[in-house]
């Protein structure tokens, strides 16, 4: 993998500084920051624990803490965060944001950002990465809560945290679920994800509407025992006072902007019929 040292280190093994110059020139050492070399290109997680050693106060946020927990080639230069009273300087190898994170974690010895802070640290051009990323770190029923908790480290939440987690859809359990619940958020209406009514949990509920929509994939609630398990959550539903909609899988990857214009219809009290399934939605022209 290759070794970090630092001026001392090779101090003590009788290279001082002209030999060090020599061996940069040579391409067998390479200087990552003042006083700490590699001798390996510094690429990866190398050039991270080289960074971390020069400055042990970093927390890698942003693109950096993404890719390290996607197990991703890491990209050059590395953000970072420092403390306010701090020097911003940063080099080839780093770029460095002054701020804060409400908690950090080692991932194999790398100290990282939150997923909230790695988040708004994202760049402007990947911000729809951002918010898939926190919808799947807080995916699940426990996931508001959770994403409640991350806030709360927070004495004051920044703005750009803030518009990130109300354009994401967190506490659902699949992809699916997530792709139209944000497609819903961009219109204004937020559905309450995982939420318990009665003895079942539904995937979106506006409560404000009594409006219920439920997600069923094909491969998932195709099984017997699951099918009737759907039809009395829907009868549940309905017997509570609630509207229950219910859209397959192909029903989002294919119309989606349908789907979320019936649902908006619906919640705004000025749905119509749109006529029989088989004239327009195109899983009919599939062939079987």
């Amino acid at each position: 993998m290759g070794e970090i040292l630092t001026t001392a280190d090779l101090r003590a093994r009788g290279v001082h500084a002209k030999k060090i110059q020599k061996l940069i020139r040579e391409g067998k050492l390479h200087r990552v920051d003042r006083g700490v070399y590699t001798t390996r290109r510094p690429e990866g997680e190398l050039l991270l624990r080289a960074l971390q050693r020069a400055r042990p106060h970093l927390v890698f946020t942003g693109r950096t803490a993404w890719e390290l927990r996607r197990n991703r080639s890491i990209y050059v230069p590395a953000t970072a965060l420092v403390a306010r009273d701090r020097s911003r300087r940063g080099s080839g190898y780093l770029r460095l944001i002054r701020g804060r994170s409400g908690t950090t974690e080692l991932l194999d010895g790398i100290r990282i950002a939150d997923p909230l802070r790695t988040a708004m640290d994202m760049p402007r051009n990947r911000q729809l990465e951002a918010v898939t990323y926190l919808e799947g770190e807080y995916e699940g029923r426990d996931g508001r809560d959770r994403l409640k908790k991350a806030l709360a480290a927070y004495e004051r939440v920044p703005a750009g945290m803030r518009v990130l987690v109300d354009k994401a859809a967190v506490g659902g359990d699949s992809d699916t679920e997530r792709v139209l619940f944000r497609a819903l958020r961009a219109q204004g209406i937020v559905m309450e994800q995982n939420k318990k009514v009665g003895d079942y949990r539904r995937d979106g509920v506006h409560e404000k509407s009594k409006v219920i929509v439920e997600m069923n994939g094909y491969e998932y609630h195709r099984g017997r025992g699951v099918m009737v398990r759907d039809y009395w959550k829907a009868n549940d539903a309905v017997i509570r006072g609630y509207t229950h909609l219910t859209y397959s899988d192909s029903c989002i990857d294919m119309h989606l902007n349908e789907v979320v214009a019936q649902i908006e219809a619906v919640i705004r009290g000025r749905a119509q019929p749109c006529g029989p399934v088989w004239h327009w939605h195109r899983m009919y022209e599939q062939p079987d």
